[in-house]
């Protein structure tokens, strides 16, 4: 078992050499980026460039999306994966091959936009539900969007932020605890390959809600705290 995780470590290595950041996702950490060297080395050696392994990876997402629509639940779910792999994939090679442009992740991040909302669409569709969870699933998304670019990330780029103890205690492991976009498409699979998108409607609702509503609870409790400091200090 030791000389099997050596020879991954080096083979890992090879494909993936520089560290994407210093916190990751749960399932980017502990899934995903040990599967996506593999794919980093098929596209390495199909000299593959990295704008293509992105191109490829938008069309596993959106063929994900278009499953999902024409009811074929199991195919959407193993696209989505497929997906999010290649995603990982487009890094680790330009990275690999010294090839990091800004055309490069303006690429990345439209593609990434046309692939999520394909996947909602696709959802909506298959679930069949009512429009008014149909709303509340778009609005639900646009909130997270609007309150986490124009609120939080700024507070905290001005501010800082106080986190709570169970939460410090994984980002002092080098983990994210939140429900960030592939942590949800992993979810979106797993209910697509057991046939449950009705269910998975609402469960996204849920946990995209709980995921904002807590990233502003705890620059309120900033604010509140550093407040309340400075009136002790004056």
């Amino acid at each position: 078992m030791q000389n099997l995780i050596r020879k991954y470590k080096s083979f890992k290595s090879r494909y993936v050499v520089m560290q994407r950041r210093e916190h990751e996702y749960i399932f980017n950490k502990y899934y995903a980026h040990l599967i996506d060297p593999f794919f980093t080395k098929i596209a390495y050696d199909l000299k593959l460039s990295p704008n293509m392994v992105t191109v490829l990876s938008g069309f596993l997402g959106v063929g994900s999306g278009i499953s999902f629509m024409f009811h074929q639940y199991v195919l959407g779910g193993i696209l989505l994966q497929l997906h999010h792999f290649v995603d990982g994939a487009d890094g680790n090679l330009a990275r690999l091959t010294n090839r990091c442009t800004a055309f490069g992740a303006k690429l990345d991040r439209n593609v990434d936009l046309i692939v999520r909302i394909t996947v909602l669409l696709g959802i909506m569709v298959a679930a069949n539900a009512h429009l008014l969870t149909n709303v509340l699933l778009v609005l639900t998304f646009f909130l997270d969007i609007v309150v986490v670019h124009k609120f939080v990330l700024p507070f905290m780029k001005k501010n800082g932020i106080i986190r709570s103890k169970w939460k410090q205690w994984f980002l002092d492991r080098g983990i994210i605890p939140a429900f960030d976009t592939f942590t949800l498409y992993f979810i979106i699979s797993v209910f697509a390959i057991l046939n449950q998108m009705q269910i998975l409607i609402y469960v996204l609702i849920v946990l995209k809600n709980i995921d904002w509503l807590y990233r502003v609870w705890e620059c309120t409790k900033t604010y509140y705290i550093v407040k309340n400091k400075n009136k002790i200090k004056q």
